[in-house]
């Protein structure tokens, strides 16, 4: 059997997937079976991208079409939370898998793990030291980090580990009354600021090289897709 391969993927042979034996006429024969990893991180992205598209859609129909009328306003809401709330899920995803591609090459010892386990280290702490050891970024830039992958990952993980519990109402500038603290978070605004804030990062790290062959390589044919997904411009790469 064929195996479809496209640029950037990763191709190799898992032990045992390559033999050769002898048959019983004394003719020998071999068997190869190829395996393959296709980094999904840019898709992750276009999906946030496609939920951008949507979630402005419904934002501008949230300013357009806001009336006194209940089930209007919880159609007009619903549909913006739905895109938007994917952008933030989209992104925090991204970003897991950036850190899994980037922590062999972080040098965490088991010290480090220990540590992480006793202080309940949260994700987001983890992603931002595996960019910084593997970056060596400096104190500003690593403050930068810092915060957008905070943020971005505490909303992430409000969305897909859900609290139920009631909080307080919260304002929004283009509603007249008070709303759900989620159709105020997960608005088109912010799901906006969050994708920005992810694609100018992974810029940052594409343009400020590690240091790292395969670390480097791999970031390249991230973009390389990022390109082909029309995510970035072809002189972003420049």
């Amino acid at each position: 059997m064929s195996v479809l391969i496209f640029e950037g993927m990763k191709v190799g042979i898992l032990d045992g997937d390559f033999t050769i034996q002898v048959n019983e006429s004394g003719q020998p024969f071999s068997n190869l079976v190829l395996s393959t990893s296709y980094n999904v991180l840019p898709i992750w992205l276009r999906i946030a991208h496609n939920n951008i598209v949507l979630a402005h859609e419904a934002n501008k129909n949230v300013k357009n079409n806001w009336d006194e009328n209940p089930i209007n306003q919880k159609s007009l809401l619903i549909h913006e939370l739905t895109s938007s709330i994917q952008v933030f899920i989209s992104c925090g995803i991204s970003l897991d898998s950036l850190y899994d591609q980037l922590r062999p090459y972080a040098k965490i010892t088991q010290n480090d793990i220990d540590t992480w386990k006793e202080n309940r280290t949260k994700r987001a702490s983890q992603i931002c030291e595996v960019i910084r050891r593997v970056y060596k970024l400096n104190n500003e830039t690593s403050k930068g980090f810092r915060t957008n992958i905070k943020s971005i990952i505490d909303y992430r993980d409000k969305a897909v580990h859900p609290d139920n519990s009631i909080k307080r109402a919260c304002n929004r500038p283009d509603i007249p009354v008070g709303v759900d603290w989620r159709f105020s978070a997960y608005r088109y605004e912010n799901a906006a600021i969050c994708y920005r804030r992810t694609m100018e990062m992974l810029i940052y790290l594409h343009e400020n090289k590690s240091g790292i062959i395969q670390v480097d390589e791999e970031i390249e044919l991230i973009f390389k897709t990022l390109i082909e997904l029309g995510l970035v411009l072809k002189n972003a790469q420049q």
